[in-house]
């Protein structure tokens, strides 16, 4: 590794001294700065650095703290923190700021200074290209799902006015043809939805907190028809405390596995039960168990996968990516899912998030249930 930029920011000038003459010996860069101080760094014309070693600790200044205003001005760069003694804690909130290496300063020779940059470097660049090639099949994505939607309007369209047009005209045989046709075109649309909601996924979302109830009553909203036309049993036993996620996201995740309960319910009235907990370690655990026909203990991994359904679900409705689209919800917020076996007959999805900043006051117990009138109710 050659021709590399090189910025060190730190306010002892015998430290400064020391990094530049192993950057030096090296024969790794092409160009060597200094600076005292973060803010005397930012005034550098330089419009990028392949790296900067930076000091923790400054007068006045806490190189971790102005670590996020360097890498906005040199977003390519790879970030070394530096302290005099080393401290994991620090270590760990370098890397969760951004940082590509930590150091003590105690421990910095020319072969560990070298590995060192080499290492940070290439994880920097790696990063770009994948976040690079992620961006560009995102948009190919996008691109793909919008070209699908006309086309597929257009044959729902055109089988809607051959069949105004033929009305009583039509044989057996040509009614049985337009109503496959009619049938694809639908099994093509809600593909697509299904792919746009997946990709959907890949984008950044906006982090917020929300309290658990209002997040699972927000997202049962969604499903107000499917509830009524199903006479759907939704009881909640939901703990007052706040998640910290995406509100879409997390609507989404929780419509998807509320839809399929209702979906697989079986021969009987769907009767959902939707619990949350807080865990020791501050996390908050969904339950959504359903009485329905359940998962074999075999499928309950494969599940996950795109396009892949159980056989009796072969003549249901559906793309075999919903719960794809859950699992890439549930990681992008750090958490995890899985399937278990409801101990009273049908499927328990489970997954965990982490939790916001309310404390646990109360916990509250309503039931979503379809009113006399058709409506959908909480009590």
């Amino acid at each position: 590794m050659r021709d590399l930029d090189v910025m060190i920011i730190d306010d002892d000038a015998g430290d400064r001294k020391l990094i530049r003459r192993f950057l030096e010996r090296s024969g790794m860069c092409r160009t060597i700065c200094e600076a005292e101080l973060v803010h005397s760094a930012l005034d550098h014309v330089a419009e990028t650095f392949d790296a900067v070693f930076l000091d923790y600790v400054m007068p006045g200044e806490n190189g971790l703290d102005g670590l996020e205003t360097l890498r906005q001005k040199w977003p390519t760069a790879a970030f070394i923190l530096m302290t005099g003694q080393g401290d994991e804690q620090i270590a760990k909130s370098s890397i969760l700021a951004g940082a590509a290496d930590y150091t003590p300063k105690s421990r910095i020779n020319q072969t560990g200074l070298e590995r060192m940059l080499v290492r940070a470097v290439e994880v920097v660049r790696l990063a770009q290209r994948v976040e690079e090639q992620r961006q560009e099949l995102l948009t190919f994505s996008n691109v793909l799902v919008h070209d699908f939607r006309a086309p597929i309007r257009s044959i729902r369209f055109i089988c809607e006015q051959l069949d105004e047009e033929l009305g009583g005209a039509q044989s057996s045989e040509l009614r049985k043809l337009m109503e496959l046709m009619k049938k694809t075109a639908t099994q093509m649309s809600q593909l697509v939805e299904a792919l746009a909601s997946h990709i959907r996924t890949d984008a950044d979302p906006v982090f917020e907190c929300i309290s658990v109830s209002d997040l699972v009553e927000n997202a049962l909203s969604f499903l107000d028809h499917d509830i009524r036309e199903s006479g759907a049993c939704i009881d909640l036993d939901l703990p007052d405390i706040d998640v910290f996620c995406s509100p879409a996201m997390m609507a989404q995740l929780i419509q998807n596995l509320v839809q399929n309960a209702i979906k697989y319910s079986g021969d009987g009235l769907p009767n959902i039960r939707i619990v949350a907990r807080r865990l020791d370690n501050g996390d908050v655990l969904f339950e959504i168990a359903d009485r329905g026909v359940g998962v074999p203990e075999q499928y309950r991994q494969r599940i996950f996968e795109p396009f892949q359904r159980l056989a009796q679900a072969s003549n249901m409705p559906g793309t075999g990516l919903g719960l794809a689209t859950c699992q890439k919800i549930v990681k992008r917020h750090g958490g995890r899912i899985w399937c278990d076996a409801n101990p009273y007959g049908g499927t328990l999805m489970r997954f965990r998030m982490p939790t916001g900043r309310k404390p646990f006051d109360s916990v509250t117990s309503k039931v979503w249930k379809t009113r006399s009138d058709g409506a959908a109710a909480i009590r």
